[in-house]
């Protein structure tokens, strides 16, 4: 004799089985696909991007003069600069001026004083 089980299980129950499995190998696979990385890091478009999205606005030739100066925080990877965005926050936040605050007017230079 033959030490074949048989199963009987409801279509219910038959496509519950089919439908778990086929989720979880497609959900393997995505996975798989997709690229791994720090969600915190961003190139230097994700840096304008993200500046420019919150009221930080700097255009792109900006930035890049902040980051040569070393005003700004970033890191290298080979050749291509990145940032944190927390690092970014953080730097805009302490380059705002606050509204109340009283600003000093410095004239034109070379004017003759009047008279």
């Amino acid at each position: 004799m033959d030490n074949t089980n048989i199963v009987v299980l409801s279509v219910d129950q038959l496509r519950e089985i089919i439908e778990t499995t086929v989720c979880g190998c497609i959900e393997k696979v995505i996975g798989a696909f997709q690229p791994k990385h720090d969600s915190d890091s961003v190139d230097i478009d994700g840096a304008l991007e993200f500046l420019n999205s919150n009221g930080y606005r700097i255009a792109k030739g900006q930035l890049y003069k902040e980051t040569s100066a070393g005003n700004i925080p970033y890191h290298k990877f080979g050749h291509r600069l990145h940032f944190k965005i927390s690092e970014l926050r953080d730097w805009a936040e302490l380059r705002l001026v606050s509204g109340n605050s009283v600003g000093t007017y410095i004239g034109i230079k070379g004017r003759k004083p009047q008279r």
